[in-house]
């Protein structure tokens, strides 16, 4: 693992996890969280996918008819998205970051640090593995600059996980408080799942729990 002096998960930690392969956070297909509590948002909303990796949900989104930005610091991840999707497209930079936009399809991949993607007035979030990724120390600023860059009304979908054992992540292990505390009173949990029982694996590494949660910013 790549961490510095002081035990910090840096970025060179992520990027080499890409390049060795170790993407186990990575999941094939759309995500059943997404499908099943995916609000009816209006045609053409912004929706932020931060830390978006490669992951398909981001196919499954634009396919709705919504304006998708991903923001993903590797680029091996970004060439592997864009060429296992056989996805057209185009490329310019902007600053340090590449912007990425997909032809036939409303969707556009940043290349870079999420910490300086500064574009704001997004309609909506879809955090699957952005803040489990995030170790104790950066997480509330993750959540402070993912909101930073949301319009007021905005609607944010948050899968987060929490579990015991020794296991000290990535993905981290999250708690309730933390997320309502970072994310604000208006965050509400609405479905759960312990992995534990109905996944061998979870058990198998020691957990008596293992749970996955899905959450709700709805706007007033």
């Amino acid at each position: 693992m790549m961490l510095n002096e002081t035990g910090v998960i840096t970025n060179e930690f992520w990027l080499d996890r890409w390049k060795s392969g170790r993407i186990g956070f990575h999941k094939e297909g759309v995500n059943p969280r997404l499908v099943g509590y995916w609000p009816d948002l209006p045609k053409g909303s912004h929706v932020l996918v931060p830390l978006c990796g490669k992951s398909n949900d981001m196919i499954w989104l634009a396919e709705q008819g919504y304006q998708v930005t991903g923001v993903e610091l590797s680029s091996l991840a970004v060439v592997q998205f864009l060429g296992d999707n056989d996805l057209v497209y185009s490329t310019h930079e902007e600053g340090d970051l590449k912007i990425h936009t997909v032809e036939g399809l409303s969707l556009r991949i940043v290349e870079g640090d999420f910490f300086t993607f500064k574009e704001t007035g997004f309609d909506a979030c879809y955090d699957r593995a952005a803040m489990v990724a995030m170790p104790s120390n950066r997480r509330a600023e993750y959540v402070s600059h993912a909101l930073s860059l949301l319009a007021p009304s905005a609607f944010v979908l948050l899968i987060s996980l929490r579990y015991d054992g020794d296991k000290q992540g990535p993905p981290f292990s999250v708690t309730h408080e933390e997320i309502n505390q970072m994310w604000g009173d208006k965050i509400q949990k609405i479905a759960s799942e312990d992995l534990v029982q109905t996944n061998a694996q979870y058990k198998d590494q020691g957990h008596g729990f293992f749970e996955e949660s899905v959450w709700h910013i709805v706007p007033a």
